[in-house]
């Protein structure tokens, strides 16, 4: 009998000992749904609504977000690699959902940087108003308000139409307040070449235009403060050729290249860099069709738009295009 309770003792203590320890089993843990793809998602969609209660539940609302929902009416907008939705261009909601962001103090002036035009012909600074100017106009009044002053008349001063009355004002203000993009942390994407360094006399004088290039070829005043500074150079340019004997040639080639400065009342306004022909090392001229590179240009984004955009694929397609040059 003793032998007995002492065996009873010892089996509730094994039991005991045995409901206490953890068990060898994994619980589901419900997960937080991630802040960040849900606001991509919200702002995506255009959901207005949806991108307020997101940003309820947000402390700090990073500045990207405002550079993310202006580029969502990109009439070119490809779809990101990431993105778990296909992106809805709803002006009005995209005008709101930019309101709202500005309201949690979204800096508009970080995104600055220099962008090629029409065929890779026109240089520019762009700024987001620049941006919503093409794409959303009816945000730009939440947006210009809370602007740099400086960067306004610099997005004003480059489109500025010669057809208008005052169309100088702008560069006035640039000028009479000392304003500067060396001011700026204005830089390009990728690399670039010395080409594109003409795009850096953007808001200078026609002093410094003259300092870097000299004289002009050819000097044109179309209206009364509009002065044009065109500059034709004969530059080299290398690139790979074909493999003989195991050895990677070289072909060269010389560009006809005209640099064209506008200025507005002393002001650089519009920097171009137009190849207008190139020969070949044997001698033959190809005429190059600046409209009809243009116009490919755009044929282009309109087949691309709304597909998958493979950033990897683009970027290795950049850095091919700058060693070609």
């Amino acid at each position: 009998m003793k032998n007995l309770s002492v065996l009873l003792v010892c089996s509730f203590f094994v039991a005991a000992c045995s409901s206490s320890s953890p068990k060898n089993t994994t619980q589901a843990v419900p997960q937080q749904p991630d802040i960040q793809t849900e606001l991509s998602t919200n702002i995506l969609l255009s959901d207005a609504a949806a991108v307020q209660e997101t940003l309820n539940k947000m402390e700090t609302v990073g500045d990207n977000w405002l550079n993310y929902a202006v580029g969502i009416c990109d009439p070119y907008r490809r779809q990101g690699r990431k993105e778990k939705v296909k992106f809805v261009c709803d002006k009005e909601q995209n005008a709101q959902i930019i309101k709202m962001l500005m309201d949690r103090g979204t800096d508009p002036n970080k995104y600055i940087h220099f962008e090629k035009k029409e065929a890779d012909t026109l240089y520019i600074v762009e700024t987001l108003a620049d941006k919503l100017a093409l794409w959303n106009p009816s945000a730009l009044p939440y947006v210009l308000p809370k602007m740099d002053k400086c960067l306004v008349a610099l997005t004003k001063m480059q489109t500025a139409n010669p057809g208008k009355a005052k169309y100088f004002a702008f560069a006035d203000f640039w000028r009479n307040n000392q304003c500067s993009i060396d001011s700026y942390n204005v830089r390009w994407y990728d690399i670039v070449g010395e080409r594109e360094h003409a795009a850096n006399l953007i808001g200078k004088t026609k002093e410094d235009v003259k300092e870097k290039y000299g004289e002009p070829t050819v000097y044109s005043h179309p209206s009364a403060y509009r002065e044009v500074l065109t500059y034709k150079k004969a530059e080299e340019r290398q690139e790979k050729g074909k493999y003989e004997a195991g050895v990677r040639g070289v072909d060269i080639f010389i560009d006809e290249v005209h640099y064209i400065f506008t200025l507005d009342r002393g002001v650089v306004t519009k920097v171009q860099v137009q190849v207008v022909n190139t020969t070949q090392g044997g001698g033959e001229t190809k005429e190059i069709d600046l409209e009809k590179a243009k116009q490919d240009e755009i044929a282009k984004k309109e087949k691309l738009a709304g597909t998958l955009d493979d950033v990897i694929m683009r970027k290795k397609a950049r850095m091919r295009g700058q060693m070609r040059r």
